[in-house]
Order: C-alpha cells, then sequence, then structure tokens
C-alpha cells in the first residue's frame, strides 16, 4: 500500500466505498463482437513481432509522469528485446501539432504511438481512419469498457490529487476547500490550460464548487506549464500547496524524501490515458506489439507501479484499490469542446494573465 492509501483515515475509507462501487459497476468489462476484430491467429501474431523486430524501435509520445514512462520502457524492452522502446515526453496540444506534422509529412521520421491524456485528437482520428486496430493476444481479452472508437486504448484510471510541503503547511490539507485558507494566499500553485483534460479539470472543479474558482483566483495562484513543475515547486519550498497533480508524480518525490503530502480529495475525479497506435507509423508492427504488451499483466503491472493507478485487469500488483476512493471518471462523450470553449473564457478572466 502506498503512503497515499495510508494516509485516508478508516472513517473516510469506508464512508467513499459504497460511491465506490457505484464508479467500478460503470467501468466494468462487457463482452462485445468488436473483441474479435482484436484477435489474429498465432501465426499472424508471431509475424507481426518478428517484422517488429526487424524495425527495430518503436517511439512512442507520452505524456505519462516520466517514472511511469521510465518503468514502461524497461518492462518492454526486457520481454522484446530485439525491439528498442522510445518514449518522448510531449506535453498538451503539442503532440496534436506534432502528429498532425508528421502525417502530413510522411517522410519524417516521428512518433508511431501515443499515451495521452488528451484523448480528443485520438477520438477524431479514429473517425478519420487516422488510428490502426490493435491487435494481439492481449488486445484480443482488452475489457470492451476501456475502448474508445474500437481504437483508443484506455489504459487505466487515475485521479488528479492535490500536495503541500510538510515544512510549511503545518495544519493538514484535506481538500480543496482548505486551498482558501488565509495564509496560503499567494503560495499556491495550479498548472495552466496547456491541455484539453485540464480545462475538463477546471470545469468539474468550478460545477462541483459553484463559486469556489473565483474564491480559488482571489488566492493568487501560480500557474505552471506542467504539472510536474508545480509538484517540484512544492517540495522545494517556492509554493506551499498544489492544486493539480498526479500519484506518479508526487511518488517520485516522495522517493526522495522530499517533505511533500500527497492529498486525494474526496469527492476525487479521475481520467484515463488513452494509448493508440498511428496509421503512418515508420515502425507499425513494432508499434503494435508494444500496444499489445501495455494491455498485458507485465505492461499494466508497469503502468500503475505502487499504486499510482487503477488497472482494468483483475490481480495486477500494485493496482490502486478504487473501491476505496469517491472517484468521478471524466466522461469525454460529455465534456463537449462548445462548453469547454465557454468555460475557457471564465477561467482566462479569473486567471489568464498568471
Amino acid at each position: 500500500m502506498t503512503s497515499v492509501a495510508r494516509k485516508l483515515p478508516p472513517s473516510r475509507r469506508t464512508a467513499l466505498l459504497a460511491a465506490a462501487v457505484l464508479t467500478l459497476t460503470a467501468w466494468a468489462p462487457v463482452a462485445s463482437a468488436q473483441a474479435n476484430s482484436r484477435s489474429v491467429p498465432a501465426a499472424e501474431w508471431n509475424r507481426i513481432v518478428e517484422a517488429g523486430r526487424k524495425e527495430g524501435k518503436v517511439v512512442l509520445y507520452g505524456t505519462m509522469a516520466p517514472p511511469v514512462h521510465d518503468r514502461i520502457v524497461a518492462a518492454f524492452n526486457a520481454a522484446y528485446p530485439g525491439i528498442k522502446m522510445e518514449i518522448v515526453r510531449v506535453i498538451g496540444t503539442a503532440m496534436t501539432v506534432k502528429f498532425e506534422q508528421e502525417r502530413q509529412t510522411p517522410n519524417v521520421a516521428g512518433g508511431d504511438a501515443m499515451l495521452t491524456a488528451d484523448v480528443r485528437w485520438a477520438m477524431d482520428a479514429a473517425k478519420k481512419g487516422y488510428l490502426k486496430t490493435p491487435v494481439g493476444p492481449n488486445a484480443a481479452a482488452w475489457p470492451e469498457a476501456y475502448m474508445k472508437n474500437g481504437q483508443i486504448v484506455f489504459l487505466g484510471v487515475n485521479p488528479w490529487v492535490m500536495n503541500y510541503n510538510t515544512n510549511l503547511v503545518k495544519t493538514p490539507i484535506t481538500g480543496y476547500q482548505d486551498l482558501l485558507r488565509p495564509e496560503l494566499a499567494g503560495k499556491i500553485g495550479s498548472t495552466s490550460l496547456v491541455a484539453e483534460v485540464v480545462t475538463i479539470w477546471y470545469k468539474w472543479l468550478d460545477d462541483t464548487y459553484p463559486g469556489y474558482l473565483e474564491k480559488l483566483a482571489a488566492q493568487n495562484v501560480k500557474m505552471y506549464p506542467a504539472s510536474v513543475a508545480a509538484a517540484n515547486s512544492t517540495a522545494s519550498g517556492e509554493l506551499h500547496a498544489n492544486a493539480f497533480s498526479v500519484i506518479p508524480i508526487d511518488a517520485a518525490l516522495h522517493a526522495q524524501k522530499a517533505p511533500i503530502k500527497t492529498v486525494i480529495p474526496n469527492p476525487a475525479y479521475g481520467f484515463s490515458y488513452g494509448g493508440a497506435v498511428v496509421s503512418w507509423a515508420k515502425n507499425p508492427n513494432a508499434a503494435l506489439v508494444a500496444m499489445d504488451f501495455l494491455m498485458s499483466p507485465k505492461g499494466q503491472a508497469a503502468i500503475v507501479g505502487n499504486e499510482e493507478s487503477a488497472s482494468p485487469l483483475p490481480n495486477i500488483p500494485g493496482s490502486l484499490d478504487m473501491r476505496k476512493y469517491n472517484m468521478q471518471v471524466l466522461d469525454w462523450d460529455k465534456a463537449t469542446p462548445e462548453s469547454l470553449k465557454t468555460f475557457e473564457g471564465k477561467w482566462n478572466r479569473l486567471f489568464g494573465a498568471r
């Protein structure tokens, strides 16, 4: 059990159980004929793997925390020594720009696949025929509830969390409302609208706590271009508290004995990283092998780490137990571009000058 899970008081864990069960039910695997499209004969799969070895490498663009990328690369390279994986961290809309540029210039080598929290572009890409359907033994068995448009793989559930510096904050922070305490004015950080998924989180916060963002803006929040930078600033003491982070980023700081505490708010809001292979991949076979690996027990163990996220597969060591948390999960069909564009105007009025 991680330090995050241990820090939840027993009464809170009990109170969250019933609501979390509803979330699990909503995400429960369901059978579908679509799974057959991801199944290929063993001989064909062996051909894909051998072709991947001849390609020799696979390049992924990813937005996961660097320690998660490192675990994935190490696990994949150990499982497929003939294929070298590289993950390039690309944040927010920069990934969309890179993929669009590479799609239009087919002679330029680039990313073969993606691991992204911003699934919108991938959803549109699937409709336009820009993605490959994942295939392989693990892809065929993947729960259909964790697929989008038949080609985007949801690789787990990740809660958004808060953190604070334990040397500087003596009265524990337990939820978003605590960031409004007068003594924290000018000492709070968060992440700017660098990606659509961040906009969605702010909108959820605004919808869940009406009037909260106006009060938070009055606290003179410092905005950062990435959640890693904001969390590092909390650990260094530049900030007292940070409103927006994910467990893997905080876990890396915990491992360094940084004076930082992670808080999972109640209610919590979560999301899933989407994995997909682009149709113009320079290493298409290696990319299919990599995506199938991410859906395997070994791949899932590398992603979840030590209770950093929840796996769609059962019995994955280190998977976060979703039953402990009152978790609401991002629904991309409800987060319409129109509603987000309207909200961005409000956010910019409140925080845009930061």
